[in-house]
């Protein structure tokens, strides 16, 4: 190795690398980190609320697979729905008192879900969790697209990239804990039906924790003193914000760009929606579900250590791209036949079998998702204007307002035809066909992740020269100097 500082310097380690990127968060306020602390603690109790509410809304609340998932969409879809008016209303009312109505939201409804099975039975208990959810993605459409305003506000540009590679990577570390500690965690100490509960008691906790740090932010904070809002908003009403970008040329734009991924962005919704219930019939009923959900976010974790001193080099749109077609091909591990897969060495029965496509897609996905996660998000806050960030992360979801509730509704659908409770007999006896199995529901959703970059890179030319420029705007504004 080269003596010289200079010619050493391409070849070091690509993880000091890393955390010397890091060194510039010297700088970053109190508030950035009290930020990521807040996403932290609402980590803790999204993912594992999310890996247990489909199985909770059936064998807590007596859904069958049709209705969980299409109630798991329909909290979904209302998600994203309220996001396109809240997010002009976080604009307008500021950080703090938008998160102080979303987490007071999200500990009410998720406390709620917790008590209603315990106190309610049969069809009104139904109607109650319904509500709930209801409430809950009220909540969670207020926090959502201020934390990227939040993230934005306290980061000045020559960090900004690091401190959402942060930001990435504390979510990832929550949802490492979230799944591998507080799932399976709870459910070894309570067993699986109180310890589901426990979960929903648990998110109620830690929402009351990001209420804790929100009262420590400091609203009028600004690292970059250039993005201080001039007060125009103060006069504006948030339909009127909420018109005004959707006339803006920019975000038609992006809009646009968004749109296209609509296919891979369901893969991302089938580990909420689909995997749960395939894992435990497919294998075991009591699988651990979560350690099976870790591992997607502890691979994140470590391949964001490893690779984004070196993918930030490249263009967002490659990224994208290359992100998207990784995490799509990942699902052809799903969709091999069974004998093929007995045929591997090492693999001599069908448990083994389904755990090594299971692993191998996991794996494959996560790298996928690491590469093409931190800079769409942040890409999405950059190009915003520095007054209208949550109203263009809201309206900029409108693409997952048609993948989530789609994903909610088919995934019932096809559960229930392929992937129903029972089905693993029928396997181990060989007295099911390919056109009858969850290898085909994973055929049709491999053929719809494959869309999106198939045409993304259709139509690339027309992206690179009429959207706003992600490569460009990311890799200039957002890279540490």
């Amino acid at each position: 190795m080269p003596s010289g500082r200079r010619n050493s310097k391409p070849m070091s380690n690509p993880v000091s690398n890393y955390f010397a990127e890091f060194k510039v968060l010297k700088s970053a306020s109190r508030d950035f980190w009290l930020t990521n602390a807040i996403q932290f603690f609402d980590g803790l109790a999204y993912f594992s609320m999310v890996t247990v509410l489909s199985i909770y809304l059936s064998t807590h609340c007596g859904f069958n697979d049709v209705d969980a998932g299409k109630w798991f969409g329909i909290y979904m879809l209302f998600v994203t729905a309220f996001m396109f008016g809240v997010g002009s209303i976080c604009d307008v009312i500021g950080i703090r008192q938008s998160y102080f109505i979303g987490f007071g939201l999200l500990a009410m409804s998720r406390l709620g879900l917790g008590l209603a099975p315990v106190w309610l039975h049969g069809e009104s208990l139904q109607w109650v969790v319904k509500g709930i959810l209801l409430v809950m993605a009220l909540g969670t459409a207020f926090v959502t697209p201020v934390t990227m305003t939040s993230l934005r506000r306290y980061t000045t540009k020559a960090v900004r990239s690091t401190g959402f590679n942060v930001y990435y990577l504390m979510m990832n570390v929550g949802a490492i804990i979230a799944n591998a500690l507080i799932v399976d965690g709870f459910a070894n100490i309570w067993g699986d039906v109180t310890g589901k509960l426990a979960i929903f008691d648990f998110g109620f906790l830690m929402s009351l924790c990001a209420i804790g740090c929100t009262i420590l932010l400091r609203e009028d904070n600004y690292a970059e003193a250039s993005e201080r809002a001039s007060g125009a908003n103060d006069t504006k009403r948030p339909l009127g914000i909420l018109l005004e970008v959707w006339q803006e040329r920019a975000f038609q734009k992006l809009l646009l760009f968004l749109a296209l991924t609509i296919g891979v962005r369901l893969v991302f919704t089938n580990q909420m929606l689909v995997m749960p219930k395939y894992y435990t019939r497919v294998i075991y009923t009591d699988f651990e579900l979560g350690l099976a959900s870790s591992v997607n976010p502890l691979i994140i974790v470590l391949g964001l250590i490893a690779i984004i001193p070196i993918i930030n080099r490249y263009a967002t749109v490659r990224l994208i791209i290359l992100g998207m077609a990784i995490s799509a091909f990942s699902l052809v591990f799903l969709v091999l036949p069974l004998e093929w897969v007995l045929r591997l060495p090492g693999i001599h029965n069908v448990t083994q079998a389904y755990l090594f496509i299971i692993v191998a897609q996991i794996v494959v996905f996560a790298f996928g998702e690491l590469i093409f996660m931190p800079r769409f998000t942040e890409y999405i806050a950059s190009a915003s204007p520095p007054d209208k960030v949550s109203s263009y992360m809201a309206l900029a979801a409108m693409p997952m307002f048609i993948a989530k509730p789609i994903n909610g509704f088919v995934s019932g659908i096809l559960i229930s035809k392929y992937c129903y409770d029972g089905i693993r007999p029928k396997i181990d006896t060989g007295n099911i066909t390919f056109g009858n199995s969850p290898e085909f529901m994973w055929l049709i959703y491999l053929i719809l992740a494959a869309l999106s970059p198939l045409a993304v890179i259709a139509l690339r030319n027309f992206l690179t020269h009429q959207s706003p420029a992600p490569a460009a705007a990311t890799a200039k504004e957002g890279r540490p100097s």
